[in-house]
């Protein structure tokens, strides 16, 4: 931790000191304690290490737990500055005793509280579930940033989320993008991903916005950046065809389970019809890649209802249930979407179903296989332009 309290009980930031005072302060001369626990602390300092307080090894608080390192100790500093600087009350590391919590920065803007975790390490997801419930029901704003070493960057536009990250989603409200924050403490640079929509399980496109911390606010962090309709669409399209083209020698798990699946029904991968695949937002919700799950939907639910016949959301849940995940999974949405609903809202937008009530939809169009590959590719492409022009953005 970075603060501690000195006798007088006024709180202590060595890191914000010039180094001799720094050398002065852990001369042995000053004894340190724990603003939450009250027990004595050391003060630890180097010249590759940012001065910090740490407990003795039996120590019984709290807090203790969860040390991320010098590189989270400054960016956690970077972050308190630059808060102070914005004429903002923030404190650091300040502990909220009904719910056990320290966040790292805690931020009061006009009525709100908003804390702030600079989170440098993985941590279970369960710890995220928990920790950002807890301030919630505090009643308190919870904004997690990830330290840029964790971000995995697959091009200019890709970003490789495992569960961990998934769990650090933010949605404020149902206007707002899907968004991950990211802040480099050694460039002093923040990275933002928003308006995201995943591809496969684990990767995901979005509008990547890099910006320096000194020419950035609190409000400007966390404004909306959307990716174009245009670049939307030809990523689309270079990833439909990249998915009929693409040849894996070895398949494992749920995709060999799924590729039996097909070959059962005597189809192949490369004449699956044009709606599998599709961009789904809530994509996030599902344990597998889209075109498991919704050529599921087709063949199963889809595909044995005559034109005219009546398709229900239960009936596309039912066979899409073990794959779903809880929305409690992503505490920072929270207005998560139904992907089984926002895919059938799609396949209405494909001239195939039309609504008829809020759980159900009508067939009006067979659904044809393909039969040449070139065809496929080109079908795809006009569904995917289809579906980007009735896009809101």
């Amino acid at each position: 931790m970075l603060q501690a309290k000195l006798n007088n009980g006024k709180l202590i930031t060595p890191a914000m000191f010039p180094r001799q005072k720094v050398l002065e302060l852990k001369s042995g001369k000053h004894v340190y304690f724990c603003p939450v626990c009250g027990e004595r602390v050391i003060l630890r300092a180097g010249e590759k290490v940012i001065a910090h307080f740490a407990h003795a090894k039996d120590a019984d608080c709290p807090t203790i737990g969860g040390g991320e390192g010098a590189y989270h100790e400054q960016g956690k500093l970077r972050l308190y500055q630059w808060l102070r600087n914005q004429g903002l009350k923030v404190k650091l590391e300040s502990y909220v005793p009904e719910i056990r919590q320290r966040p790292d920065l805690l931020v009061h803007v006009q009525d709100k509280r908003i804390a702030i975790e600079y989170q440098c390490v993985k941590i279970a997801t369960e710890e995220i579930i928990s920790r950002t419930t807890g301030y919630q029901q505090a009643g308190i704003h919870v904004l997690w940033i990830l330290g840029d070493k964790l971000m995995k960057r697959r091009g200019s536009q890709m970003l490789r989320l495992d569960s961990f990250k998934k769990a650090l989603i933010h949605q404020y409200s149902p206007e707002y993008p899907l968004s991950i924050f990211y802040f480099c403490p050694l460039t002093s640079k923040f990275i933002k991903f928003q308006d995201l929509t995943f591809i496969n399980t684990h990767h995901a496109v979005g509008k990547l916005t890099i910006s320096p911390l000194r020419q950035t606010n609190l409000r400007e962090l966390l404004s909306k950046a959307y990716v174009s309709k245009g670049v939307l669409n030809s990523i689309w399209k270079r990833e439909k065809k990249r998915f009929r083209l693409s040849r894996k020698y070895r398949v494992y798990g749920r995709e060999k389970g799924w590729l039996n699946w097909l070959y059962e029904k005597g189809v192949y991968k490369e004449q699956l019809p044009s709606i599998v695949h599709l961009p789904i937002l809530s994509a996030y919700l599902l344990k597998v890649p889209g075109w498991i799950w919704q050529s599921q939907i087709v063949f199963q639910v889809l595909a044995r209802v005559r034109i005219g016949g009546i398709v229900s959301l239960s009936q596309c849940i039912k066979v899409t249930k073990d794959d779903l995940l809880s929305p409690e999974d992503f505490p920072l949405i929270t207005s998560p979407m139904d992907p089984i609903l926002e895919y059938l809202l799609l396949l209405c937008e494909a001239g195939i179903l039309e609504r008829t009530s809020e759980t159900t939809f009508k067939k009006i169009s067979e659904i044809q296989l393909h039969t040449e590959l070139e065809t496929a590719i080109q079908t795809d492409s006009l569904l995917i332009d289809t579906l980007f022009k009735n896009n809101n953005h």
